[in-house]
């Protein structure tokens, strides 16, 4: 297999509209308390047997245009999809293992781009798996569960350097970016515990010039400098931001599990303006968000993966019944040496 990177590059420029869309569909108190927890409320699909030609197709395309990986916390699996078009390709890329994941939340590629490293909410570590879905073990904390590190983990990524950040929002180290070396062992954190307000982050998102964090209970996403420090509020927001990604454009899109703005919010490069406010009458508590190549919004929830328009219309679901989490866009590797 073709060594692969963690970094990818959004391909299409669109002009969006501002749409703000009621919320008709509002989460309730025991909703939010359970998304904030990592509770799972929906009930698993009848287990499927793993679907060998759909795997070996997700792994050609890998070399190619790359997948976006989309855990699902209702199977414990992470499921494969088409980074153009948001088709499903494999639902059982990492298959169901509901003895090692409980609520996994975001899957990425890991520094040595050739493993998935999962975030799991429940269990409060970051799982690794090959490529084929086999089960490699803990990678972080190195040691096993060390919940005065991580506890109630969400959204992860990767530093330049390769080194692990991973948001925490529990335990006696809640509110803080921990940081973990390419071994997995604990260096510290690169944001500090409350750094610049930061409270309950659900996600840790690098752009050019700064890292992102949405905070569920200081409503705001935060902006941080490659050393971690503070660089004060990057935008407020109402009120449950979970994954942040960016559009071609530059502007920066935010899953928004509910409040005043529930559904993908898309905000300008500086935070000052909101574009649009994006939520489908029947769908509601976004946690994940990736923008396609025609300019659409792929996005999840607890019932599914769905692509939306910036008009606000629910144009296609991928798959349903399923409570779908983060979307990872793993992109082939360029090769400096043809």
């Amino acid at each position: 297999m073709k060594r692969l990177s963690w970094t990818c590059t959004l391909l299409a420029a669109v002009a969006a509209v501002t749409v703000t869309a009621p919320p008709s569909h509002a989460a309730t108190p025991a909703q939010i308390a359970a998304e904030e927890s990592g509770i799972e409320t929906t009930t698993a699909a009848p287990s499927q047997l793993r679907d060998p030609s759909a795997h070996t197709q997700a792994l050609n395309a890998l070399p190619a245009t790359g997948l976006l990986l989309v855990p699902e916390s209702s199977n414990d699996r992470v499921m494969a999809f088409d980074p153009m078009t948001g088709d499903l390709i494999d639902a059982d890329f990492v298959p169901s293992d509901m003895t090692n994941l409980s609520t996994p939340i975001h899957a990425i590629l890991g520094s040595d781009g050739n493993s998935i490293l999962i975030s799991d909410q429940i269990n409060d570590v970051v799982q690794q798996y090959d490529l084929d879905g086999n089960y490699l073990g803990i990678f972080a904390p190195a040691g096993g569960v060390d919940n005065s590190i991580l506890d109630n983990i969400r959204g992860i990524s990767l530093r330049p350097n390769g080194n692990l950040l991973v948001s925490v929002g529990g335990g006696a180290n809640d509110d803080a970016i921990a940081e973990f070396d390419t071994s997995g062992a604990y260096v510290g954190n690169f944001v500090a515990n409350g750094a610049g307000g930061l409270d309950s982050p659900f996600d840790i998102y690098r752009r050019a010039a700064d890292w992102l964090s949405g905070g569920i209970n200081s409503d705001m996403i935060h902006s941080y400098d490659d050393a971690g420090m503070s660089l004060g509020a990057f935008a407020p927001i109402n009120t449950f931001p979970e994954q942040i990604a960016e559009a071609a454009n530059g502007n920066v899109l935010v899953a928004n599990f509910s409040g005043t703005q529930e559904g993908v919010v898309e905000l300008s490069p500086d935070g000052t303006t909101v574009v649009g406010v994006y939520d489908p009458a029947s769908l509601g508590g976004y946690r994940g968000v990736y923008e396609l190549p025609n300019g659409n919004i792929l996005t999840t929830n607890s019932s599914g993966v769905h692509e939306i328009d910036r008009s606000g219309n629910l144009v296609q679901t991928k798959i349903s019944s399923v409570s779908a989490q983060y979307i990872e866009y793993v992109a082939p590797q360029v090769d400096c040496t043809s």
